[in-house]
């Protein structure tokens, strides 16, 4: 399954320090404050596992294959927003991961969170979506718009002469656009055709939000970053945040102070 090879390469390349950006992009700088990179203490330091977005003042919004890895492997989770050299963070907010418990493996129930120890102030929280937003969405046509993606992974596959390709990293945060490909029960998918002057995501920036405006003029995460192709060239599988599952294990987080 493509997913699973390319999320095993993404989490390899991380826990090693060559963390697996955002394709065809841009610095955000600014932009995105709510959106961090979650953290894992290594012996070397803090690395870059993947990305999420603060969506409430303890929650951390990423995605189940984060965060079950992270369990697995009893590592120390952190998150930072600092928006370049994330793997150098002068803050660190400490929390714990709590796994979607419907989670087994694959893209279905790839949402999950970070519960952050103490409430974040001074950033403004992203949006979350009504049940069915999408759904909606494409039934008024309205879906086919443009999607914008946020994360400190890596960026697309690149050919070196003379030597082996890489995914070329940098800790920073970045941004990208892409167009709508297809809407299923549980995710979305993008396009990201570099030829098409469209970006995405790669390896790292699992977790990281999907943002789209709706009909409202408001900007909501409408999915976290769950997969893509192995190069990172062509297309993302987002798992989307309006679903009733969703919101029923977001709840309980949302509601604390």
């Amino acid at each position: 399954m493509k997913r699973l090879l390319a999320v095993g390469a993404a989490l390899a390349l991380a826990i090693t320090g060559t963390a697996a950006a955002i394709t065809n992009g841009a610095p955000d700088g600014t932009n995105h404050p709510n959106v961090g990179a979650f953290l894992v203490q290594r012996p070397s330091g803090w690395r870059v596992l993947c990305t999420g977005t603060l969506v409430a003042p303890r929650v951390f919004l990423t995605a189940s294959h984060c965060t079950s890895f992270a369990d697995a492997n009893g590592l120390t989770v952190g998150v930072t927003f600092q928006s370049t050299d994330a793997e150098h963070p002068a803050t660190v907010l400490a929390g714990h991961t709590v796994t979607n418990p419907l989670y087994v493996h694959g893209v279905t129930h790839d949402v999950s969170l970070i519960l952050l120890d103490k409430a974040v102030t001074g950033i403004p929280f992203a949006r979350l979506p009504d049940v069915g937003l999408l759904d909606r969405m494409k039934k008024s046509g309205a879906i086919d718009t443009t999607y914008t993606n946020v994360g400190y992974g890596t960026h697309e596959k690149v050919k070196n002469a003379g030597g082996p390709a890489d995914f070329p990293f940098d800790g920073d945060r970045w941004y990208s656009f892409s167009s709508y490909s297809a809407l299923n029960q549980d995710d979305i998918h993008l396009h990201q055709k570099n030829n098409a002057d469209e970006g995405g995501t790669c390896y790292g920036d699992s977790g990281g939000p999907t943002l789209a405006t709706a009909p409202d003029g408001k900007e909501y995460v409408v999915a976290v970053v769950s997969t893509g192709d192995v190069p990172c060239w062509s297309t993302s599988v987002n798992n989307r945040t309006d679903t009733q599952e969703v919101h029923d294990f977001l709840a309980p987080y949302l509601a604390l102070s």
